[in-house]
């Protein structure tokens, strides 16, 4: 004989009642619930964003004092590095003052422009030192003296003379061509009298008679 079967407690329903508002409310409340879930949807996407925000403004904030950071140091460097070259230069300008008191340097020597007489038992002289130009010019002005001057300004003036004798000549021959071509006759415009339509347009009509004259017979 097999084992005694075990029989499953079950609860005793004692009423099924059908209530119609909480189907009612079922039925009707779609549009509600599909809002509701819209507005818990956009909230947490609220909260996200926000979180995101502040994580970048703490990325944000950590980066800008990193980079003030490094700034400063570059800044420190910068100022040791300067505070070292004056330092040296300093110590330049020391050496270099030590070294002018020792050694002033050539100096400039003076003008040599002056007048010297000498008087001798038969001769009496004047003797003129001056100053030259060492450049070309001054070399040329030199040798040659002040007439040289008064050539290079004559020659200037006969060269400024030809070519302004040139320029007259051209202009000259210039007015001679344009004086000499043929002026146009312009064509005088006269107005056709009623008469002069009237015979015009008798000519056309002829014409045009006679031209389709000839096609017929072809």
């Amino acid at each position: 004989m097999g084992p005694p079967v075990k029989r499953r407690k079950t609860s005793k329903v004692e009423e099924v009642s059908f209530d119609a508002a909480a189907r009612e409310e079922f039925l009707t409340g779609f549009r509600k619930r599909k809002q509701q879930r819209i507005k818990h949807a956009q909230e947490i996407a609220i909260k996200r964003m926000k979180e995101e925000k502040r994580q970048d403004r703490a990325k944000l904030r950590e980066e800008r004092a990193a980079e003030f950071r490094r700034a400063m140091e570059e800044h420190k460097l910068q100022l040791k590095r300067l505070k070292e070259e004056d330092m040296s230069d300093n110590s330049d300008t020391n050496a270099d003052e030590e070294s002018d008191d020792e050694w002033e340097g050539i100096e400039e020597p003076p003008a040599v422009d002056y007048e010297a007489e000498y008087i001798d038992e038969d001769k009496y002289t004047t003797v003129t030192v001056e100053e030259i130009d060492s450049s070309r010019e001054g070399l040329r002005k030199s040798i040659l003296g002040e007439d040289s001057d008064e050539e290079e300004n004559k020659a200037k003036a006969e060269a400024a003379a030809k070519k302004r004798e040139e320029e007259e000549a051209e202009a000259a021959k210039k007015r001679k061509v344009t004086a000499d071509k043929p002026k146009k006759k312009k064509k005088q415009f006269r107005y056709e009298s009623k008469q002069d339509r009237k015979l015009a347009a008798a000519k056309q009509r002829l014409t045009k008679a006679k031209k389709a004259k000839a096609r017929r017979e072809k």
